[in-house]
């Protein structure tokens, strides 16, 4: 998977420009390679969600309506110890911990709206991935 990431990489040259024969060949060759990889091996379906690259755990659950997550995602924001509550969906979505879809009505939990506004305060959870706080333990001590 690594070679076939790296072939992609590699500078592509112009096919009108002065590149060889033998070195469009080569190009034309790392292409149908890379296409076939990729139509054999579907990545998984993280391109839906949000915040793809976010990683997401639940601390702890102070109430049954609250939580504290561990948000981290490179690309927009960090927090640490963010309080979510929990809500109804008002439109649709993915669950940023599960990848589940979320339908309008959903029971769900949002990180907490204060001033200003989080990065992250579109994302969801569902209500029904939320772990239960003996979870929440075992998944911080393990």
């Amino acid at each position: 998977m690594q070679t076939v990431h790296q072939l992609k990489a590699l500078p592509s040259e112009s096919v009108e420009g002065s590149a060889p024969k033998a070195g469009r060949a080569e190009n034309d060759f790392i292409l149908q390679l890379t296409r076939a990889w990729d139509r054999d091996h579907p990545q998984p379906s993280n391109d839906r969600r949000p915040f793809p690259q976010a990683v997401v755990r639940v601390i702890e659950r102070p109430s049954s309506a609250t939580a504290l997550v561990y948000w981290s995602d490179p690309g927009t924001c960090h927090y640490g110890y963010q309080g979510w509550r929990a809500t109804t969906a008002t439109g649709e979505g993915v669950c940023s911990l599960s990848g589940t879809p979320i339908h309008r009505g959903d029971p769900i939990y949002r990180p907490s709206q204060r001033d200003p506004k989080p990065q992250n305060a579109s994302a969801m959870i569902l209500a029904a991935a939320m772990p239960v706080d003996e979870e929440v333990e075992a998944d911080v001590h393990e």
